[in-house]
């Protein structure tokens, strides 16, 4: 009995080793891949990785991935936390294992003792959140908060400044806040009067307050209350970033659109060339208020024609006559996307939620100032 107990458990493990991960074909390394029904990222096959990781965007569903080569293409159903496993055989030679991974979701609601961490900031006259950061436990900076952007981030100048060894295991600390073992990203610019920007993921999974008016941020862990007079909006993630809906209206005629949550640029709202085109908004008939030159956080420079548009919408929130910047190159967030700027959002005292993905907004002292574009 215990002989064929043996070869009973022996026969179930050949099973299992048996089960490989699907293979599909390639003749090019230049691969495209897909999330539910967002523009194809380009992905570029590499046989040395061990797997190969590709991060989907934060979902709280699952998600549909499709993964194309030039000869073949897979479809992949991923939940939070999940990842797939599969081989691309290219030029019928070499294996690329590839794996796509969704991130798992974050939720600090339980944590106890609840986290309620009050920061000041200054609003400078560029629109810049900015604040002290202490790096490493010795150097105070002053970064800005940039929801338009991802992890910690410090211009050339700084990094050679500082004299650091290397670019991976530093610490910040802002307020009560610490975050270990981080990795610092080198950018040529950052905002006037700062020499570096931290994104939202650091807040992932926690309540962000935002008060204009006060010049306060709360971190939360649990925030039960949220006001009935602010106008909530989803957030939809894309390419490790954030957009919620909006729409244009010149006279009777409506412009939906997406709109990246960016209060790290520092004007109102870049329009996407892209969706101009395509949705036919009459950029030529609208008043023109200024011709400028900007820089990206490359460096790079970028022409722009600001025009005034009539009504901006976000939700039932309509801010009229907004000055609104045409871009005449490509757009610097690199997907398709108009981009919302912290001239327009630091008319409201907002709430970014990272635990139900949503934003909330209430405008605040600030709604009536002139557009500095004007």
């Amino acid at each position: 009995m215990k002989i064929y107990l043996i070869l009973m458990m022996a026969a179930v493990t050949v099973c299992q080793a048996q089960v490989k991960n699907p293979v599909i074909k390639a003749s090019s390394k230049i691969c495209y891949i897909k999330e539910d029904n967002e523009e194809k990222t380009k992905w570029y096959l590499d046989s040395k990785a061990k797997p190969d990781l590709y991060v989907t965007n934060k979902t709280p569903k699952e998600k549909t991935v499709t993964f194309y080569t030039n000869e073949d293409s897979i479809i992949i159903k991923l939940k939070p936390g999940k990842k797939f496993d599969f081989a691309v055989i290219l030029n019928k030679t070499d294996s690329c294992y590839t794996r796509i991974e969704c991130p798992s979701l974050q939720n600090f609601s339980k944590f106890k003792p609840e986290i309620h961490d009050t920061i000041p900031f200054v609003l400078s006259e560029f629109n810049n959140i900015i604040f002290k950061v202490k790096l490493n436990d010795k150097e105070t900076l002053d970064l800005k908060f940039d929801s338009g952007t991802s992890d910690f981030l410090l211009t050339n100048d700084m990094i050679s400044q500082l004299k650091l060894r290397g670019l991976k295991g530093h610490s910040f600390q802002l307020g009560n806040q610490i975050w270990k073992d981080q990795q610092i990203y080198p950018v040529e610019l950052s905002g006037q009067g700062t020499v570096g920007r931290f994104g939202w993921n650091l807040f992932d999974g926690k309540i962000v307050e935002i008060d204009y008016d006060k010049k306060l941020f709360i971190i939360h862990s649990k925030l039960s209350k949220r006001n009935k007079e602010y106008t909530k909006l989803d957030m939809e993630f894309t390419h490790t970033l954030f957009c919620v809906q909006g729409q244009l209206q010149i006279k009777n005629t409506v412009y939906k659109g997406r709109f990246l949550f960016d209060n790290g640029y520092q004007r109102t709202v870049m329009l996407d060339q892209e969706m101009v085109q395509e949705q036919q908004y009459p950029t030529e008939s609208l008043p023109v208020l200024k011709k400028v030159i900007l820089k990206n956080g490359q460096g790079e420079e970028v022409p722009v024609l600001t025009v005034k548009n009539e009504k901006l919408y976000l939700g039932n929130l309509c801010l009229n006559d907004v000055p609104v910047q045409l871009l005449t190159a490509n757009n610097p967030a690199r997907f398709k996307t108009h981009i919302l700027g912290s001239e327009v959002l630091k008319r409201f005292n907002t709430i970014l939620d990272f635990q139900e993905n949503k934003v909330y907004l209430k405008p605040n002292s600030l709604w009536n100032e002139s557009y500095t574009e004007g």
